[in-house]
């Protein structure tokens, strides 16, 4: 879905309008190819608000996003997982701090996955990009492990997706 020649910025995402097109597109993809791709929306979303913080970023965003990427990436939960898990935070947290998005070019974006050739790409190229965007949040890894962790001690996730 390409955008609009005149579409504005998506200030709330930190984003332009051509790559919030881009993420459409991804999501389109992973909708489509459900069976394959539904397991890495999640992080698909994830990576994507990480990287798009910006002074009119509503505060729950980058830190359900970072929240995210933590679980999936070092605690080993899947998509639906993760989805359930901000869940249960917006229904018990509401109080989310800031966090200002770390000085650093990007080795992997959106535009990545939308150039993935077949489902199997996409989704190692959807894990490789959540992994990159995470490291670049590696100065704010104990904040996000110190905010999550003891939100969460009453939730168990469900098993599998």
């Amino acid at each position: 879905m390409p955008a609009r020649p005149d579409a504005a910025p998506v200030a709330r995402r930190n984003a332009s309008a051509e790559c919030e097109a881009l993420l459409h597109e991804v999501s389109a993809r992973e909708a489509q190819q459900a069976a394959v791709l539904g397991r890495w929306h999640q992080m698909t979303v994830d990576a994507y608000t990480a990287q798009h913080v910006g002074p009119m970023s509503p505060r729950i965003g980058p830190a359900f996003a970072l929240i995210g990427l933590y679980l999936a990436l070092e605690r080993g939960l899947d998509g639906l997982q993760v989805r359930d898990a901000h869940g249960f935070l917006a229904r018990t947290k509401h109080d989310w701090p800031a966090f200002e998005a770390p000085a650093h070019s990007w080795p992997m974006t959106v535009f990545d996955i939308a150039i993935a050739d077949g489902p199997m790409d996409h989704a190692e190229a959807v894990r490789r990009w959540g992994a990159s965007v995470w490291d670049a949040w590696t100065s704010e890894h104990a904040r996000v492990r110190a905010l999550a962790d003891p939100l969460l001690a009453q939730w168990a996730p469900r098993s599998g997706s």
